[in-house]
């Protein structure tokens, strides 16, 4: 079932007339017509079932317009806990590859992480790119909460985050960090740092310890920085899902 992403989804509308691109794209390249049965996201946990009326587009300029009738609107919450991924950068596409992967699995958003050994963040111009790939995976993967892009964050203000918990060789399976979390701590969300390619320096992994940070393992070998974020989001998304240990051994 094709899925439109809306600014908006009125509990109380019965019709909606859908325009521009995500209009454009499902009449000119779905084919939609008229009784098909489509999906409407905000992006901020309302979804809503319909049924396409029709469609129209006035002059040769102007854009299309697609109809619809709102069969059923759902409020569906936040996750809880929430998963937020802080890492550099990865290079060029692996960049946009990690943002599509990391919303597939469920993570709610992504920070560039400043770290020691970090490379240049990437320019407004890119970040709006993601957004826009963070939208089409969020459609791809029906998730009604759309990944959030923050803006970056230095390595010590990150170690102060809810949640706050660091990737490392020597570390756990998440699902056994997660276990260990205090429930009126990951309800805050849990923030997973992921660092850069070298990996953290060690004033940077002697802090972290210092300041209490779980370490969270992701495997037995060197992953690169996108491969890093989507198993950690994944461990940790995962265990959320299993809600305890005993589930979790039930569920793998």
């Amino acid at each position: 079932m094709h899925h439109i992403v809306v600014p908006s989804i009125d509990p109380e509308a019965n019709t909606l007339a859908i325009e521009g691109e995500q209009a454009r794209h499902a009449v000119r390249v779905r084919r939609m017509e008229t009784g098909e049965h489509l999906v409407l996201l905000d992006g901020v946990g309302t979804k809503a079932r319909a049924i396409v009326e029709g469609s129209d587009k006035n002059g040769p300029q102007s854009s299309w317009r697609l109809l619809v009738r709102i069969l059923e609107t759902s409020r569906v919450p936040r996750p809880n806990p929430e998963v937020h991924v802080l890492c550099p950068a990865p290079k060029g596409d692996l960049l946009e590859t990690m943002i599509d992967q990391l919303s597939q699995v469920g993570a709610m958003s992504w920070r560039p992480l400043e770290t020691e050994r970090s490379e240049r963040e990437p320019r407004q111009g890119k970040l709006d790119r993601l957004a826009r790939v963070a939208v089409e995976s969020a459609k791809q993967c029906q998730r009604p909460w759309f990944m959030e892009l923050h803006d970056p964050m230095v390595y010590e203000e990150a170690l102060a985050m809810p949640g706050a918990v660091l990737a490392d060789p020597m570390g756990v399976p998440p699902i056994r960090v997660f276990m260990d979390i205090p429930a009126d701590t990951w309800a805050r969300g849990i923030h997973v740092l992921v660092g850069p390619e070298g990996g953290f320096s060690d004033r940077e992994r002697s802090v972290a310890v210092q300041a209490g940070l779980p370490l969270v393992g992701l495997g037995p070998h060197v992953l690169r920085i996108g491969t890093a974020a989507v198993v950690a989001a994944s461990g940790f998304t995962t265990a959320q899902r299993a809600g305890n240990a005993d589930a979790w051994e039930t569920y793998s």
